[in-house]
């Protein structure tokens, strides 16, 4: 199992498929296998070269409980470490909800190292204070009751809900915390000249956010998914991945 190791934490990814390299971040509470059990990786595999990882306090990746080990430079850190050790000079990058964050972060502090990003299910600022309180909350009580309030929104994938349960709380409480104080890279989308992809739900708490971006982004392609959640869109591939496999064949 291949780790790269950014400073003393081992972050774990996995390689799939050959063609020009597309890095995919996961989301908050998440890990890799989510873009598996979604369907993006055999999707996508056939024409890109997919680097798969557990972001820094999720799945197979080293989980420090300091909110401190989660700042921009160590997040965005993370990613460069695997390109590096997989000997990639650029590459596309796509990240849904928290990766979306991380991978604004990328644009911001590594541009030379981005060919283009596509990000769903998110804007570029700071995520509202309100939110992460209520989320650190709720992650607070503890794996069973923090899965059981996510069901009474709707039924869990057996794999979600397992990846949920096997979550570090301690870590995940530590990423919010610093994403709350980390900040939002609104003011500099007009210098990200790279091409970026934006897709989010008409019915997502971010759908502003992700609106006002476009409108910031020098080149970007905004997309719109009528009728879905932050969930819903992430799950639908039908709608996703046309735009997705369009987008890719034109920037690269």
């Amino acid at each position: 199992m291949p780790y790269a190791k950014n400073g003393d934490i081992n972050i774990y990814y996995e390689v799939e498929g050959e063609g020009p390299p597309l890095v995919m971040l996961h989301g908050l509470t998440s890990s890799s296998g989510a873009m598996r059990e979604a369907g993006y990786v055999d999707a996508l595999k056939n024409d890109y070269r997919l680097i798969l990882l557990d972001a820094r306090g999720h799945g197979k990746s080293d989980k420090p409980h300091d909110p401190a080990a989660y700042i921009s430079e160590y997040i965005v850190g993370d990613v460069i470490v695997i390109i590096d050790d997989l000997a990639i000079e650029t590459t596309n990058l796509f990240g849904y909800s928290y990766g979306g964050l991380i991978a604004f972060q990328c644009a911001k502090y590594v541009p030379r190292r981005m060919k283009s990003l596509i990000v769903g299910g998110i804007g570029a600022r700071t995520p509202p204070q309100e939110g992460i309180k209520a989320y650190i909350k709720n992650l607070e009580v503890g794996p069973e009751a923090f899965v059981a309030a996510y069901e009474q929104a709707g039924p869990l994938s057996p794999g979600m809900k397992a990846r949920m349960l096997e979550n570090d709380h301690e870590a995940l409480i530590a990423v919010l915390k610093a994403v709350g104080s980390r900040t939002g890279v609104q003011d500099d989308l007009p210098g990200m000249t790279m091409p970026f992809l934006l897709f989010v739900g008409e019915y997502d708490n971010s759908f502003s956010a992700s609106k006002e971006a476009s409108e910031l982004l020098p080149d970007v392609t905004s997309i719109s998914l009528p009728g879905l959640d932050h969930m819903q869109a992430l799950n639908r591939l039908d709608l996703v991945i046309p735009h997705i496999k369009e987008f890719l064949s034109r920037v690269n």
